[in-house]
């Protein structure tokens, strides 16, 4: 089948170190677009956060984001499909991550809540771009259940031991750096929104190709017809990769979109 749909991550993937695009990415995307490739981003970031992305490469398919929490369309507002992580397990789990003294922070209604103004917050801030709501005590008091809960911490591995066996069923967790811990309902995942997406579409999995670089992203690169791997991604991604390109700093987006645009890679797939 020939590919029909492209997804890709930003963090890692089409953003360098500073959070941009890199012109030669941009352009290929645009392309990709232009061609009548069905092109979406799928990130853990926010809705806010990778609209203004989205807005640069000329995408106007649903964005797939809260690493598959939330699809919204970046004209219309349409939501296509979400999944908040429950109330309950949600609040559990902020006041279990405070009690042991971790940074947590909450995106409700694709609005960023921390319980103080700190150095992780303004970090965050920082290079997602986006703003944050000091909530203070409203944090034990969460009003529903969040897209995503967003841990920030120097050391991850005990506590995400911990958690994952605390609440274990009642929420899922994936590292999508270094540092980060991303906690999203059970069964969710950029893939599972990607299908949602293709369906509409009448797109099969064999016609989609997804670029990714960390743990978030292996489901849907070993899941679809065309997985690429950065070549900065996690050994395991690559190994689940059909194709690896050049690492996010060098372009790779690039390289694989317009491979796929003058047809020097397999397409149609077997």
């Amino acid at each position: 089948m020939s590919i029909k749909m492209i997804a890709m991550d930003l963090d890692g993937t089409l953003l360098d170190r500073e959070k941009n695009i890199a012109p030669a990415d941009r352009e290929a995307v645009r392309k990709a677009v232009a061609a009548g490739f069905y092109v979406t981003l799928a990130t853990g970031r926010m809705f806010r956060s990778a609209l203004p992305y989205a807005q640069e490469l000329g995408i106007t398919a649903p964005l797939v984001v809260y690493n598959g929490a939330w699809i919204k369309d970046p004209v219309s507002g349409e939501v296509y499909g979400e999944w908040s992580v429950p109330a309950a397990a949600a609040q559990d789990v902020v006041d279990e991550c405070m009690r042991l003294g971790f940074y947590i922070q909450a995106y409700i209604d694709d609005c960023l809540w921390t319980y103080r103004d700190c150095e992780e917050v303004r970090f965050y801030s920082r290079f997602s771009r986006v703003p944050y709501l000091v909530k203070g005590e409203t944090m034990h008091h969460l009003p529903k259940g969040p897209h995503k809960l967003l841990v920030i911490a120097k050391e991850t591995e005990d506590l995400r031991r911990h958690l994952e066996e605390k609440f274990a069923g009642r929420i899922k967790i994936m590292a999508s750096s270094s540092g980060f811990l991303e906690i999203t309902a059970p069964g969710t995942s950029k893939w599972k929104a990607l299908e949602t997406l293709a369906d509409r579409k009448g797109i099969t999995a064999d016609e989609i190709m997804c670029i990714g670089d960390s743990e978030n992203d292996l489901e849907m690169v070993s899941s679809c017809g065309f997985g690429v791997a950065m070549g900065n991604a996690k050994d395991f991604l690559i190994k689940a990769a059909r194709v690896v390109t050049a690492p996010n700093t060098r372009q790779g987006v690039s390289i694989i979109l317009n491979s796929l645009l003058t047809q020097q890679i397999e397409v149609p797939l077997e």
